[in-house]
């Protein structure tokens, strides 16, 4: 069984924009699938109707078996532990701690109270430091978040989402606001997390270079369509244009 089917999946804004159009395709476990197309193809939108930020107009949403397209209440907060989310701005409080900020993924698991007054079990503070392990920035732990520079910010998310332990992680252009550089090395954590921890991911991306380098599989939008899907190595010259346009000139990330 698929760990993820979506089915038919349609989004229309109030505004009476569509970003997705009858998107249907599956994940599988253990899978880096990479969702790419140009700025408004309906990447974004796609992610937030998967973790239930934003309700989809129709079609449906089966994760783990379980239809989860309208839940609501608890069943919806019990459907979004299990799933991780990193964006393109690390939304972390500055002035806390790396630490504290990694222990705010663990507030689905605490009591109201004691996330007001920062009380955290020990096991997972433990966890906490190993996730940091993880991602390569232990040594940081115990410094203000803003701090670090932008690469070791988005670990620092990264480490955040993992405290989930989420069978799915989702991930919103997590390199888009970084340089070259430490766009690697942020996307080299990403491949470890799925590769040796197990973790199922979807990435937005833009740059191909990082899609053929680190991704199993990818689809590709175009105005709320699925346009191709397949391999990163199918992306032919043809294939590129077709999705970006004939303008367009790939840049690679090195």
């Amino acid at each position: 069984m698929a760990l993820l089917e979506i089915n038919a999946l349609s989004k229309v804004y109030p505004n009476g924009t569509q970003a997705l159009r009858s998107v249907s395709f599956t994940v599988e476990r253990g899978e880096f699938l990479a969702v790419i197309g140009l700025s408004g193809s309906g990447k974004s939108t796609l992610l937030r109707c998967i973790n239930r930020l934003i309700e989809p107009t129709s079609g449906s949403i089966v994760f783990d078996g379980a239809d989860v397209t309208h839940i609501k209440g608890d069943a919806l907060r019990r459907y979004r532990q299990q799933i991780g989310m990193i964006f393109q701005q690390f939304n972390l409080i500055g002035r806390y701690s790396v630490l504290q900020n990694v222990l705010m993924g663990a507030l689905g698991s605490v009591t109201t109270l004691d996330s007001i007054l920062g009380r955290y079990r020990p096991e997972l503070h433990t966890m906490a430091l190993r996730n940091l392990e993880i991602v390569g920035i232990a040594d940081k732990a115990h410094v203000r978040a803003d701090s670090l520079s932008g690469g070791q910010q988005q670990r620092v998310a990264i480490a955040r989402a993992l405290m989930q332990e989420p069978k799915l992680l989702l991930a919103d252009e997590p390199v888009a606001s970084l340089d070259p550089a430490t766009s690697h090395g942020v996307m080299r954590y990403l491949g470890y997390i799925n590769r040796q921890l197990g973790c199922t991911i979807i990435c937005n991306l833009h740059f191909l270079s990082l899609v053929r380098e680190y991704a199993s599989r990818v689809i590709a939008l175009k105005y709320g369509q699925i346009v191709f899907e397949g391999s990163p190595a199918e992306i032919t010259d043809d294939w590129f244009r077709h999705i970006y346009g004939d303008e367009a000139v790939e840049v690679e990330i090195r």
